[in-house]
């Protein structure tokens, strides 16, 4: 029984570093860049490029990635490395009149934490209104008018069951999901009017 309890420890603790990939320079996906991030939703701990991490989440935006600062992993997110969704169009289509959400600074809130996301409404002639490409994405949002944040349609169907079967209030269940944000409380939330 002891050497379970060892064997479970060693294995978390081994996930706190590199891992399995702690000798490896060169990214598991194209094989050239180098291995500085890895993703904490995705199954498994590969190591990626900056490249790479981006282009395999450009459909999950809420993934949370973490940077390998030679000692230990720090927080970063998809925007800050670049990654940029565009609404209107199917996936992987630009769009010739992108129109970026207001100051570049868009929140959505997910079942894994807060998010800061880098958007591009769609701008073009027949585009549809701005709360309604977020619909169309499953992202419910927070006005009609000019939306700066959304949540996702997973996160209000598990608050909608927790409501029911936990009794948790949305102040609880707010605050739950910003703490897998920050379990620290020293990063500082915007507060939207």
């Amino acid at each position: 029984m002891d050497h379970n309890h060892d064997s479970f420890l060693l294995e978390f603790l081994r996930h706190e570093g590199r891992g399995d990939y702690a000798g490896t320079t060169i990214c598991s996906n194209c094989r050239l860049g180098v291995p500085q991030f890895r993703c904490r939703d995705c199954m498994g701990s590969e190591m990626y490029c900056q490249n790479c991490i981006v282009v395999l989440h450009a459909q999950n935006p809420t993934h949370r990635i973490q940077e390998w600062t030679s000692s230990w992993f720090t927080e970063v997110s998809l925007k800050n490395l670049g990654l940029h969704v565009q609404l209107g169009h199917p996936n992987g289509e630009c769009c010739l009149l992108p129109e970026r959400a207001f100051n570049d600074d868009f929140t959505l809130i997910d079942t894994n934490g807060i998010h800061t996301i880098g958007l591009d409404f769609c701008g073009c002639e027949k585009a549809q209104m701005r709360a309604k490409q977020l619909l169309c994405v499953t992202w419910f949002p927070a006005t009609t008018s000019d939306p700066h944040t959304a949540a996702t349609f997973c996160l209000l169907e598990q608050y909608h069951l927790l409501s029911f079967e936990a009794k948790v209030s949305g102040y609880q269940f707010y605050h739950s999901i910003a703490r897998l944000t920050d379990n620290t409380g020293l990063c500082s939330r915007k507060v939207r009017q």
